[in-house]
């Protein structure tokens, strides 16, 4: 490998000023590093390491995270071990999981891929204390992603494509490069990368888009990947606007929005553009399921034509239990699998949980919280039990066990104190969609303590200048009846 401190390219140039201006990337972080050992990810990894060595970004910590899914098997195998050579030339450690994918489970191959990985990133973050994964998109990649999105249909958030940083938690410093550029950076370095066969395979759509219709509309635009990905990016910051459009309006169209119920103003509603009533529709079935994963242009017209101007108590059915009804000037929107979950919950509401004492659950099951007095405090080396979980008593001034509501956010033990949307830690955790309303929560003024059976929050738990200590446990009927969802994907660790 040749020297990187002789010269620096132009790329590394670029992209340090690229991570500086949009705060990508801040002083003593650390980062994972998604490593498949493609070009685009070695040129990744390659660059910040870089920032690293030269102080760019001081106090840059660097994780490499590599998954092998054995889908080509040999092959996949030379990847991995590919990896962990680059991990001791950079003298950086290396993760290495091994996944069997599930076939025939009703979603693609790559989306559960895509699921596996990023539920490996999540753990790795957690467990070493790193801030974001970083990963290797290019300006290649958008531009195909937006053309694959139009070619199936999308409003601004799917043509909006591949975000640059997604929540603070996502970030992708080469979005903005084409992939020669990178190819060119890799040669001027003297490395070398795997290539996967299965990028060759006009079985993926997008591998023909990429091989087939990318070149051809270059044959009219000689820079059309420039040009659509900074289409993607102009759209991405219409939709923004619209989004602070959209729950302005919310506001004034929401008439109700409870656990597993949203009741909207028709009338204010029918006074909105076409374009607002349709996002506010999404927004009404994402309230409930915490996405709007599911709900097609067609289910969202049909509501508009047959609800929204439809005559007084007309009712449709939509997928996923929802149903949709007009009363007078209202429209319902109901989940009916959380209303049948609220019927056995007297809790999904709100219940106060006094301390010390005890709420039913339901099932024979009890939460119930017991104040130790001071000199009996001890800090536990680790809190195994999901069915036990011990707080700071200050912490637990007015405790509410509740269920789930759109919007909530939790700190998570063992992250480090970072934020992470409950619906997202539900997904990372196999929780199924119906199930979610069913998770008992423990609720103080400053947030959600518990997520009882799964995690607790790192703000709330005890710590060694604790006075005195809650101890909250779920006793009766073997506690973890309701942890429902499918089985996870197999892993096999790898050290």
């Amino acid at each position: 490998m040749k020297s990187m401190t002789a010269h620096r390219h132009l790329l590394f140039h670029r992209i340090a000023l690229a991570v500086q201006r949009r705060s990508l990337i801040l002083p003593r972080t650390g980062l994972l590093v998604a490593v498949s050992g493609g070009p685009d990810s070695v040129c990744l990894l390659t660059v910040l390491n870089e920032l690293r060595t030269s102080r760019r970004v001081p106090e840059l910590t660097l994780h490499i995270a590599h998954v092998n899914y054995g889908l080509r098997g040999a092959e996949s195998d030379q990847d991995e071990e590919f990896v962990r050579e680059l991990g001791l030339q950079f003298g950086l450690p290396v993760h290495c999981e091994r996944v069997r994918l599930r076939h025939g489970t009703g979603i693609s191959l790559q989306s559960e891929a895509r699921a596996a990985r990023y539920t490996f990133f999540e753990q790795l973050c957690g467990r070493h204390g790193l801030a974001a994964v970083a990963t290797g998109h290019t300006a290649d990649d958008q531009a195909e992603t937006l053309l694959l999105w139009l070619l199936r249909g999308s409003g601004l958030k799917g043509l909006a494509g591949i975000p640059m940083m997604r929540e603070g938690r996502v970030i992708r410093p080469l979005l903005h490069e084409r992939r020669a550029t990178l190819l060119d950076y890799l040669a001027a370095r003297g490395l070398t990368y795997r290539t996967d066969s299965s990028n060759m395979k006009s079985l993926y759509q997008r591998n023909r888009i990429r091989h087939e219709l990318l070149p051809q509309l270059h044959g009219y635009n000689p820079r059309v990947v420039e040009t659509l990905a900074r289409t993607s990016e102009i759209l991405a910051e219409d939709a923004a606007l619209l989004d602070e459009i959209e729950r302005d309006r919310w506001s004034r169209v929401a008439v109700q929005s409870v656990v597993g119920r949203v009741v909207l103003d028709c009338e204010q509603l029918a006074a909105f553009p076409l374009s607002l009533q349709r996002r506010l529709i999404r927004r009404a079935w994402a309230t409930l399921h915490g996405t709007s994963t599911g709900l097609t242009w067609r289910h969202v017209t049909t509501v508009l034509q047959k609800i929204l101007a439809g005559k007084t108590d007309s009712r449709l059915h939509l997928p996923g239990g929802v149903h949709v009804s007009r009363k007078g000037g209202q429209m319902i929107v109901e989940d009916s699998r959380s209303r049948a979950c609220q019927e056995v919950i007297p809790w999904s509401a709100g219940m106060v949980l006094p301390v010390p004492g005890e709420v039913v659950l339901g099932d024979g099951r009890r939460m119930c919280a017991e104040l130790v007095a001071r000199e009996a405090v001890s800090i536990p080396r680790r809190q195994t039990d999901p069915w036990r979980f011990e707080i700071d008593a200050a912490q637990a001034e007015t405790l509410i066990v509740r269920s789930w509501r759109p919007g909530d956010w939790f700190c998570p033990t063992g992250m480090g104190g970072r934020r992470k949307k409950l619906q997202d830690f539900f997904v990372d955790q196999k929780v199924q969609r119906e199930s979610r309303h069913c998770v008992p929560l423990v609720v103080a003024p400053a947030g959600i303590v518990w997520v009882v059976g799964y995690r607790g929050d790192e703000r709330f738990r005890l710590r060694s200048e604790s006075l005195s200590r809650v101890v909250l446990s779920v006793v009766g009927s073997g506690g973890g009846s309701s942890r429902m969802g499918p089985p996870p994907a197999v892993k096999e660790r790898v050290s």
